[in-house]
């Protein structure tokens, strides 16, 4: 089978590919209850609510996270929140397949951090990403991947778009993508374009899963028949698009045409025996 990831409109971020999963029909009570889990590797962190929601964006409907975190510290060491997927991804019982690719998603934010700030890898610090929801979207987002059993698939990217324009955090004003972004993607198969908005369109955890995920990158969809389609929202709006992650997952042209081969072989077959 053949997943496509389409985020050449609205880019992709965390909650966005989660929401995506379970819309296309991931087990939601199994995500919510792994996601709680989460909690015992956590401390200072509580989830006071999750869920997930469908809501119409911009004449699409599409599924939300919905989440509401307690967090008593908003600076955390990279390690840490990488241990907790660790310890999570194993108390879950994922397969060897999703906490291998929780543990590189949240290395290649680390990495990534690291590379920018010149720091070691042990003591990089997150900031904007120092709470519970990069916990939520890697340990989610395996969770379901694992459910719907997408590991095995061949899985494809569209370039992403990225959006533009300048972004402020806690080291000041830089251009967007931000220099995080660039690192991710950087050494990868994935393309990046600007896209239609002078925002934030792709997130770092968003890039992270994304180049942990797809191996590919294609402008056009691959020859597929289709069967399943997910949308997932992100929290912002726009005026000219649809601010939604698309997944399509279809049967490859190639595996059809080699059946219907066989199955002309076997008739073949059947008759010569006659």
């Amino acid at each position: 089978m053949v997943l496509v990831i389409d985020a050449q409109i609205a880019g992709i971020s965390g909650d966005m590919l989660l929401s995506a999963l379970v819309n296309i029909g991931a087990n939601k009570s199994k995500i919510i209850d792994g996601i709680y889990s989460t909690e015992n590797y956590f401390p200072g962190s509580k989830i006071q609510k999750i869920d997930f929601e469908k809501i119409v964006k911009h004449g699409t409907e599409a599924t939300r996270l919905l989440l509401n975190i307690k967090e008593d510290s908003h600076e955390r060491k990279a390690i840490e929140i990488q241990n907790c997927i660790l310890l999570a991804s194993d108390k879950i019982g994922l397969s060897e397949q999703a906490k291998v690719f929780a543990k590189e998603s949240i290395r290649s934010l680390i990495n990534a951090e690291s590379k920018i700030h010149g720091e070691p890898f042990e003591s990089v610090h997150f900031h904007e990403a120092s709470n519970m929801d990069t916990v939520i979207d890697i340990v989610g987002s395996a969770i379901a991947l694992d459910d719907l059993k997408f590991f095995s698939d061949e899985i494809i990217s569209t370039p992403v778009a990225v959006g533009g324009g300048k972004l402020s955090f806690s080291h000041g004003t830089v251009s967007n993508p931000a220099s995080a972004i660039l690192e991710i993607f950087r050494g990868s198969n994935i393309i990046i374009s600007g896209g239609q908005a002078k925002e934030e369109l792709t997130t770092p955890t968003g890039a992270s899963l994304l180049v942990n995920l797809a191996r590919k990158c294609s402008e056009f969809y691959p020859p597929m028949k289709i069967k399943t389609i997910g949308y997932g929202a992100g929290s912002k709006d726009f005026d000219g698009f649809a601010n939604v992650l698309k997944i399509v997952k279809g049967e490859s042209a190639h595996k059809i045409q080699y059946k219907f081969l066989k199955q002309i072989l076997t008739m073949c077959q059947a008759r010569s025996l006659d």
